[in-house]
């Protein structure tokens, strides 16, 4: 038995062998991870995950792939010019899960540290759903309101000389 056991350690370093770093072999991720560069005239937005349950993390994950997939421009239905969906400025979205008893669990949209969607939300997959749906367009005419409202005030009208 000893003699069998030393007869291993001696044969293992023949036998395992480190990966070659200049192999060429890639893990296939299944398209879940991919690069982009970001562009320099528009802002960048960070989405930030505080949830607790499962029913938090499948609503932020719906918000998530709902958030990606918008358009590049604002709907013009309402007659409005068109608007950059993504601000122009940087903005941390935080979508927080707070305790709740009973079955509902309340989901907490804030951007930059101010609260702008804030509802119970039920466990079953369609509800979120529809619940994600409805929280980015609330999300999203906050933004293309605080973009607008930004333009206004930083115009020549708004800015003044400083001289009374």
């Amino acid at each position: 038995m000893k003699t069998l056991f030393v007869l291993l350690l001696a044969v293992s370093p023949f036998l395992a062998r480190a990966q070659d770093p200049d192999s060429g072999d890639e893990f296939d991720l299944d398209g879940k991870l991919t690069e982009c560069s970001l562009s320099e005239t528009g802002g960048t937005s960070l989405i930030l995950d505080n949830s607790r349950t499962k029913v938090g993390k499948d609503f932020y994950d719906l918000f998530y792939k709902y958030w990606t997939a918008l358009p590049t421009q604002a709907d013009t239905t309402q007659q409005r010019r068109l608007t950059s969906v993504v601000p122009s400025v940087d903005v941390v979205i935080m979508i927080e899960e707070i305790p709740s008893p009973g079955t509902a669990n309340q989901i907490l949209i804030s951007i930059d540290d101010e609260p702008v969607w804030q509802q119970f939300v039920q466990a079953r997959y369609d509800l979120l759903e529809s619940d994600a749906q409805y929280a980015l367009n609330t999300v999203r005419q906050y933004l293309v309101s605080y973009q607008e409202t930004q333009q206004q005030l930083g115009s020549k009208d708004q800015k003044g000389s400083g001289v009374h």
